[in-house]
């Protein structure tokens, strides 16, 4: 069997299955073949990486030592090479490893020391004493004083920065805006004028309600945050004034102040934030399960009549009562400009020049249909009535023609006839086809369908071949090979139903 194309088992088993024995290996092999050397010993199975032939088992053949006196190894051409350590005693020009007990007995043997002498890098700090085989090493210290290179204990640290005499600070005063409390030597307060009440930090100020000013303008940078209320005058006089809740409050009363849109099938606006005069105009119509007596239409507007309204009497609805007309619901109806003409005050007429509305007394229709036999049964019975008419093949008289009657297509006028032989040379023709391929491309059958079988064959030893077959149309599959063939390959296409 000769396959042309890849092999997909959808992650089956290849069962029982014998990888191709070979002496020699294969000549212009593609990467991933493999095939079983019975020439090597001991016989392997080998992969073709795109390079070179390689053992599917390692490409190691046999371990060796680069440095045999640290690293020996046994059976080094396998399959268990044993690899050894070479340990040895320490020596000058040695080349063999040391473990860490001959280390130790080798440093701990040394007669006399490794410590020649231990000497300062500076003296005024640090003193060595003792012997050299055990010196023993000190700091020098002193008072601090200029220029000195000594070191310095904490207490002489101490002592020298209490008795300074120079650079205290001996007093604190405050400057304007500023108040100061406390010992002015030791631990100054300093405060923003005005008390306790007052703080400052950074670019912010914050007055609490102990802070009063009477008189006087008083202008502040930065952020104020007051904790309690400041009172203001209930009417503003100047247009810069800041005016009052209670100012701002009265001089809204009935007015309408627009909301926004308002969806009827949702909760309606009541309860405390909703005002007097608060208006909304309805953008889906609704009745919000009831709460509107009348269901409100979009378009429709509702003005709260008193602050915190709680039923649809506290509101007002302005309905707009008009929609466009429907088969169920009277509303605005326009009409065809063709047909129709309508006057200044509304008036509408049939058009002279119009369609004319035709009745059973005025223009042709058919009253009723009946069959004369030839194959058709049933009638109409009256205008208006469903046709019944239907094809009764049995009726037709059987003959001995030698024609068939043939359609081009389904419209009227492309039937004809035909000979016996002809038709029949037709029809075959339809449900079958063959072409000759070199290598991958489509083949157009034209049969109309994808219900197509494919079959194919090499043209010089007629063996069965296999490739991918894609029907990429009703008319046309396209043959895919993973291999060019090296032989033309007749392709042959069935229609089948």
């Amino acid at each position: 069997m000769n396959f042309l194309n890849n092999l997909n088992l959808s992650k089956n088993e290849l069962q029982n299955a014998a990888i191709q024995n070979l002496g020699t290996a294969p000549s212009s092999p593609s990467t991933g073949q493999v095939y079983y050397d019975i020439s090597a010993t001991p016989k392997v199975l080998k992969i073709y990486n795109g390079t070179d032939w390689v053992s599917v088992a390692g490409d190691i053949t046999s371990v060796t030592s680069a440095t045999e006196d640290q690293l020996t190894v046994a059976n080094k051409y396998g399959p268990d090479p044993e690899l050894s350590i070479v340990t040895g005693s320490i020596a000058d020009g040695g080349t063999n490893l040391v473990t860490s007990d001959v280390i130790f007995d080798y440093v701990a043997g040394i007669a006399g020391g490794l410590v020649d002498s231990v000497t300062t890098g500076d003296a005024d700090s640090i003193t060595i004493a003792g012997t050299a085989a055990n010196p023993t090493v000190a700091a020098n210290t002193a008072a601090v004083s200029d220029g000195g290179t000594n070191l310095a204990t904490g207490g002489d640290i101490y002592t020298f920065v209490t008795d300074f005499s120079y650079g205290t600070v001996t007093s604190v005063t405050a400057g304007t805006g500023m108040t100061q409390t406390g010992t002015s030597t030791i631990n100054p307060t300093l405060n923003v004028i005005g008390g306790d009440g007052i703080t400052a930090a950074a670019d912010e100020i914050t007055v609490d309600s102990t802070v009063v000013r009477t008189a006087g303008a008083q202008t502040i940078a930065g952020v104020k945050t007051f904790s309690d209320q400041v009172t203001i005058p209930t009417t503003p006089v100047a247009s810069t004034d800041a005016a009052s809740k209670n100012y701002v409050d009265s001089s809204n009363v009935g007015q309408l102040v627009f909301q926004g849109g308002y969806d009827a099938t949702t909760s309606a606006p009541t309860g405390a934030g909703v005002l007097r005069g608060f208006t909304y105009v309805v953008t889906v119509a609704g009745d919000d399960g009831g709460f509107w007596t009348v269901p409100l239409e979009i378009g429709d507007l509702i003005v709260a009549n008193q602050d915190n309204p709680v039923d649809d009497g506290d509101w007002t609805e302005v309905n707009k009562n008009v929609t466009l007309a429907t088969t169920t619901i009277a509303g605005i109806a326009s009409f065809s400009t063709d047909n129709f003409a309508v006057s200044a005050t509304g008036a509408v007429t049939i058009k002279d020049n119009g369609v004319i509305l035709g009745t059973e007394t005025t223009g042709n229709y058919v009253a009723a249909i009946t069959t004369a036999g030839d194959g058709l049964t049933g009638g109409v019975a009256s205008e208006g009535s469903t046709a019944a008419l239907s094809l009764t093949l049995g009726s037709i008289a059987t003959g001995s023609g030698t024609d068939f009657v043939m359609a081009d297509s389904g419209t009227a006028g492309s039937q004809y006839l035909t000979s016996v032989a002809t038709a029949a040379g037709l029809l075959n023709g339809s449900t079958s086809f063959a072409a000759t391929i070199t290598a991958t491309g489509a083949v157009t059958h034209n049969l109309g369908t994808k219900d197509v079988i494919v079959q194919l064959y090499d043209v010089t030893t007629f063996d069965t071949v296999y490739a991918d077959i894609y029907r990429t149309s009703i008319n046309a599959v396209t043959v895919s090979f993973g291999t060019t063939p090296t032989n033309n390959i007749r392709v042959l296409v069935q229609k089948i139903g």
